[in-house]
């Protein structure tokens, strides 16, 4: 069963992960099929300085910044060592 926060931080890597080359807010929001709640975390990755908004001639992309890449880093690792030890768990 997973908590909010690690649900939380799995919204936050994907999202970052989708933005680490760059990505319009439509690639975003069908790729990750965020909805109006998850948004939220979208707009605090901006506001926290994880993504920054990067104009490309008529385009706007939305690019992970290198806070938001050892993040997204750090994320995953995390996720992986929770795996493992739901894995322990469960065993």
């Amino acid at each position: 069963m997973r908590s909010k926060t690690k649900a939380n931080d799995l919204t936050k890597s994907r999202i970052l992960k989708i933005c680490a080359s760059g990505a319009s807010r439509t690639r975003i929001t069908h790729q990750h099929s965020l909805n109006s709640m998850k948004i939220i975390s979208y707009l605090l990755l901006i506001d926290e300085g994880f993504i920054e908004i990067v104009p490309e001639g008529a385009r706007i992309v939305h690019r992970a910044t290198p806070k938001g890449m050892s993040a997204m880093k750090n994320l995953e690792r995390f996720h992986v060592e929770m795996e493992k030890v739901d894995m322990l768990l469960l065993a």
